[in-house]
């Protein structure tokens, strides 16, 4: 089971709606299509990258980009660690534990909608 499996299936335990997109291209057409209260994204991806997909939903969607979990497993590559510090977007270093996974989607959704309940979250 990859990543994404692993946490799309956690957050349904825990009462989330989930969709999956296989790289940043097909996130885009979703966020077009449909609202979210969160999105988890891995830095690195086929088509479209973590970084683009950002900067993307800055200039198209920018109530989104405090709604923004990144996961990596890249820290010492220099122009991740820019991208993440520039952004200020939180971040899950792999490997995490379910424990830290929980807590930064608590964390985000509360900072992203304060009174807003969780209806759907995007895993990337």
């Amino acid at each position: 089971m990859g990543l994404a499996s692993g946490l799309a299936r956690l957050l349904r335990r825990d009462g989330h709606t989930v969709d999956l997109a296989a790289n940043g291209r097909l996130a885009l057409t979703q966020l077009d299509e449909r609202a979210y209260d969160l999105i988890l994204c891995d830095v690195r991806m086929p088509e479209l990258d973590g970084p683009t997909l950002y900067r993307l939903l800055a200039r198209q969607q920018p109530d989104l980009c405090s709604r923004v979990i990144f996961l990596t497993g890249d820290t010492l590559e220099p122009a991740t660690q820019a991208f993440l510090e520039q952004s200020g977007a939180p971040r899950l270093t792999k490997p995490f534990t379910i424990a830290e996974a929980r807590r930064a989607i608590q964390r985000a959704l509360h900072l992203g909608h304060p009174a807003m309940p969780v209806e759907r979250t995007i895993d990337l």
